[in-house]
């Protein structure tokens, strides 16, 4: 299994099987260009190593964005020209924007034709950066989203599943309500998500997740 970079000793399950589904998405994706929308510390640019060039794109001043990227600028107001890169990736950032579909609808206007979109989002997730967290997407959701912007969207996975996701949001409530008695709950935080990887290979249920990623393609 793939271990995220940004993987945390409260959601390191969670976070490997995102990678994962990013990772089998973004598999056999190549070409010119590849933008990483609010790349943070850009754990995932391994997985697009299909592109002559990477470039990496974050707001500056935001909690997750400690790296260096290569350009500085708005996920709703690309600084890039239309139809001028193969392919978009944006994980975890939708839920941030004000508006959900200028993010997308961005996204394919930057894409040339044939250009791939690989976008992720949390459905159940502690609330994070706040006062910037203002979404939560059902894949359906993100399908409305995508097809309303043009896309076609060709695949969507969900990420941790009915089981994975339940004992995941208790480790997050653990950890959350532990206060200074955190080192000591700390262990039953990492047995939760021990207990969802054993219980995988049985919870085939979609219909809560952690996340959802998508991937879509611009006609």
């Amino acid at each position: 299994m793939t271990r995220a970079k940004n993987s945390t000793w409260y959601n390191w399950y969670a976070n490997d099987l995102l990678a994962k589904d990013i990772e089998q998405l973004a598999h056999g994706l190549a070409g010119e260009i590849v933008v990483d929308v609010g790349c943070g510390q850009s754990p995932y640019r391994a997985y697009l190593s299909g592109f002559k060039r990477y470039i990496g794109l974050d707001t500056p001043g935001r909690p997750d964005s400690g790296s260096h990227p290569d350009i500085v600028g708005d996920a709703i107001a690309l600084p890039l020209g239309a139809s001028s890169v193969d392919a978009v990736l944006c994980t975890e950032v939708i839920e941030h924007v004000v508006d959900p579909l200028a993010l997308v609808t961005e996204a394919y206007r930057v894409l040339k034709p044939e250009g791939s979109l690989v976008l992720s989002a949390p459905f159940t997730w502690h609330v994070h950066d706040e006062p910037h967290d203002y979404w939560r997407f059902t894949e359906y959701g993100l399908r409305l989203l995508c097809e309303r912007a043009g896309f076609r969207v060709v695949a969507v996975r969900a990420t941790n599943r009915y089981f994975g996701a339940l004992l995941q949001s208790r480790a997050y409530w653990l950890m959350f309500v532990s206060g200074r008695f955190r080192p000591l709950t700390r262990p039953i935080v990492w047995l939760l998500q021990a207990a969802a990887v054993a219980v995988r290979p049985l919870d085939r249920n979609p219909r809560m997740a952690s996340n959802y990623v998508v991937l879509a393609r611009k006609p």
